[in-house]
């Protein structure tokens, strides 16, 4: 079994959740730049704080979105028919959970290892995005 119609719409749906976080990311980049540029006092602990609650707010709803649109592929497909399993078996996929308590149709099975490398990209742009911003937006130390 070659899995052709799992490539055919877990290749496109990689690019599209990729692209948006992508966005996603690039956008809040600008409000932190944003909020860089409007501050007047030097940077504090409370507005490092800040900052790193308002970047993890977003970059959780970036993953439950992507998760989202997975779940609803999966349900499209008639991969998992009922919503409450999709979601949650699209969560477990995405973060590499591997719980399986909601499983794929065995045909979809290959749909739900690319969700999985999806997953793992992202998490990744994350990572290395929110190390960046960080290191850039640390307090300023005092002498």
């Amino acid at each position: 079994m070659l899995w052709e119609i799992d490539w055919l719409f877990g290749v496109p749906m990689m690019i599209v959740t990729t692209m948006f976080h992508v966005c996603g990311l690039v956008l809040l980049g600008y409000t932190l730049v944003i909020f860089e540029r409007r501050r007047k006092a030097p940077r504090s602990v409370s507005f490092f704080l800040f900052i790193c609650m308002y970047m993890a707010n977003v970059v959780i709803l970036l993953h439950g979105v992507e998760s989202i649109a997975w779940a609803i592929l999966y349900m499209s497909l008639d991969a998992i028919p009922v919503t409450r399993d999709a979601v949650l078996y699209s969560l477990n996929a995405f973060t590499a959970y591997d719980h399986e308590s909601a499983l794929l149709a065995p045909e979809w099975r290959l749909l739900g290892s690319l969700e999985a490398m999806n997953g793992s990209l992202i998490f990744g742009l994350t990572t290395a995005f929110l190390f960046a911003a960080l290191s850039q937006l640390r307090p300023v130390r005092r002498a």
